[in-house]
């Protein structure tokens, strides 16, 4: 099997029994501070799928999402086994590709702050898990807590869940142990435990959406290095290109050395700077520029964007932000970064880069692909 074909093009959110700790309120349709539901958050985070599951108790669960999946690419299903927690919701899940030796990623509908991250960083995985035979991968937090509703599973659980559910074995983490899985550090992926946050009862969902108010958008970070004339504008815009094509937001900010001119003669605004202005600025409906003669840093210039979903950095090789470096045969062969922040060299050269991974210089879908499925998280 290639690794394109193992590749997860399916998901799955349980959505849950009785909820007696919630006094029977559907967690599903909770909302965070915003008036979003945790299942259009979920079903956001998890908008890269081919196909998305809803494992529902009943048809009168169903019922009360229709207008929530009805116009996306969701399908409703309907636990053939009754209460049995979410081993039941699972194993219906399972049994949709039963006929299929593919990776499905699976989480609770109580997990609101799911992210793209989270499951990219699986999916990265998971050919070297199936070419290992591990029948599943799920997170271990920083606290050493292991989060079964959030991980891959693969069909080839199926008779190990049937003979649980003979034997009224409903624990996920029975199954886990009795698999061959595998436990993947969350902080190696750079994932927070905040993300695995759990919601049962009342006074926990009042906490949350408090708190949900203020949580900062999760953004990806990228420097993209090199010498003087290695192609790196050239390489922003393509990546441009492609992050608008996927749905996504970008925004760079340049670096430079020396210095610049921020705006240009015959203008009123560069009138305005020479007249004695310590700053200037012009905006329309459209945009906005801001010039002022003063020293800002990187930081403060990236929490000016906080609504993008990836920032390009141009230059800043000596930042501690992730970093990828553009080396062109014809301009030189040699790296200006160095350290573990550099995480691939874009290159058209053949030479080795002290095993540092090697993107190709011509083709920018490695990096798109680290970016959208989780590669960074600052």
């Amino acid at each position: 099997m290639t690794h394109q074909s193992l590749k997860c093009h399916k998901a799955a959110i349980l959505l849950g029994g009785h909820s007696s700790r919630m006094g029977g309120q559907p967690k599903f349709l909770l909302k965070d501070g915003k008036g979003q539901s945790y299942l259009k958050r979920q079903i956001k985070a998890l908008e890269k799928a081919d196909r998305i599951y809803l494992s529902a108790a009943d048809a009168a669960q169903l019922a009360l999402i229709q207008n929530v999946y009805k116009d996306k690419d969701c399908y409703g299903l309907i636990d053939v086994v009754k209460d049995c927690g979410p081993l039941g919701g699972l194993y219906t899940v399972l049994q949709q590709l039963k006929d299929e030796d593919e990776w499905i990623f699976v989480t609770a509908c109580d997990v609101p702050e799911l992210t793209e991250s989270m499951v990219g960083s699986l999916i990265q995985m998971s050919a070297d898990a199936y070419e290992q035979g591990y029948d599943c991968m799920v997170y271990q937090d920083s606290r050493g807590r292991i989060h079964p509703l959030c991980g891959l599973y693969r069909p080839s659980l199926l008779p190990v869940i049937q003979q649980m559910l003979r034997y009224k074995d409903y624990k996920m983490m029975h199954l886990l142990i009795r698999s061959r899985c595998l436990i993947v550090s969350s902080a190696e992926m750079g994932i927070p435990d905040t993300c695995f946050v759990n919601i049962n009862t009342p006074e926990a969902y009042e906490r949350w959406k408090n708190t949900s108010l203020n949580m900062p958008k999760e953004q990806k970070i990228l420097c993209i290095c090199g010498i003087k004339n290695s192609g790196k504008t050239t390489y922003i815009e393509k990546l441009l290109k492609e992050i608008k094509s996927h749905g996504k937001s970008a925004a760079v900010i340049k670096h430079d050395g020396h210095d610049f001119e921020g705006d240009r003669p015959g203008t009123d605004t560069y009138r305005y700077h020479q007249a004695g202005a310590a700053a200037t600025a012009i905006f329309s409906k459209n945009r906005y520029m801001i010039n002022a003669d003063e020293e800002i840093d990187l930081q403060q210039l990236i929490n000016g964007f906080s609504d993008a979903d990836v920032i390009l950095v141009e230059g800043m090789k000596q930042s501690e932000l992730p970093k990828i470096e553009i080396v062109r045969e014809k301009i030189s062969r040699t790296l200006s970064c160095c350290g573990k922040d550099l995480i691939a060299v874009v290159t058209d050269c053949e030479a080795d880069f002290d095993g540092i991974e090697k993107w190709p210089l011509e083709d920018c879908s490695r990096c798109l692909n680290y970016l959208l499925q989780g590669g960074l998280r600052c």
